[in-house]
């Protein structure tokens, strides 16, 4: 799946909350592997943040496109203040959406799954995770 929209990285995150929360659903009455139930609930928990932070990126996104066709007389002014917007979007995904996917990926990878089927569940899931952040660095230049 490509990631170079917001849309396209909206889709992915929901992909995975989708994919996690069913995976959760099918441990949830396993007392055998309650480590990996807290583990899955955990990485949905996870997961739906980042998806509100990518919203949010959206909304950012929008703001920028809306002041961007603004006209205006004062080009220069109009600059200004999209640089100011466009630093603040920038400092938005390497200090807040940027480390929480580090930390859901960190907390993944730690986790300590017991079944095949856990174990298969961080490798995938932890590779989706690094996808997803080497995009948005590559994305934003960080």
């Amino acid at each position: 799946m490509k990631l170079d929209t917001v849309d396209q990285r909206h889709k992915f995150i929901d992909d995975l909350i989708k994919k996690g929360f069913d995976f959760e659903e099918d441990l949830i009455n396993n007392a055998e592997n309650s480590s990996d139930w807290g583990g899955a609930m955990s990485t949905v928990e996870n997961l739906v943040v980042i998806e509100e932070m990518i919203r949010t990126e959206e909304i950012l996104l929008g703001i920028f496109a809306e002041m961007d066709s603004v006209r205006t007389r004062n080009s220069d002014e109009k600059e200004i203040y999209l640089g100011i917007l466009d630093d603040g979007i920038i400092y938005f995904i390497d200090t807040v959406l940027l480390r929480r996917m580090e930390f859901a990926f960190d907390h993944l990878n730690d986790w300590d799954f017991k079944s095949e089927r856990g174990k298969k569940f961080r490798k995938n899931f932890c590779n989706k995770l690094d996808k997803l952040i080497k995009k948005y660095q590559d994305i934003y230049n960080l």
